[in-house]
């Protein structure tokens, strides 16, 4: 079984690598990603992003200010309390979005090229069954 288990990381660092290529491409990072991800389209503050990201505070705060300096994020502050901020997605962190999430779909289709609905959908079920087996 280990040797399913090893190819589950491979495939894993391999797509991670992908992700890291193309977010280069773009004059981004991962991070950069992930973060006008959760903001998309609406207008977010720090805890929202805490929240939606699992990570710390100091952390979202690291990256959102990298997003920020990259123009891949606005930060607008709150005209009554000027300690809060929301912020929202630009152009060109809405052009990353759009062609990170564009390029990894291709790569995630490319995996399973040439696989039968059947085959696809019993990998579903099993893949979830060790994810189930795993949070326990």
């Amino acid at each position: 079984m280990q040797a399913s288990l090893t190819a589950l990381e491979q495939i894993a660092h391999i797509r991670n690598n992908y992700l890291k290529k193309y977010c280069h491409e773009m004059a981004g990072t991962i991070a950069d990603w992930k973060m006008v991800n959760y903001v998309n389209d609406a207008r977010l503050t720090t805890l929202n992003l805490v929240e939606l990201s699992g990570l710390d505070k100091s952390t979202v705060s690291r990256q959102l200010k990298h997003a920020i300096q990259h123009n891949f994020l606005q930060k607008q502050s709150n005209e009554i309390d000027q300690r809060k901020s929301t912020f929202t997605i630009t152009d060109k962190g809405d052009t990353l979005r759009t062609y990170v999430n564009q390029k990894m779909a291709e790569f995630d289709r490319h995996l399973f090229d040439n696989w039968s609905e059947e085959e696809s959908a019993m990998f579903q079920i099993l893949i979830n069954r060790v994810l189930k087996n795993a949070l326990k």
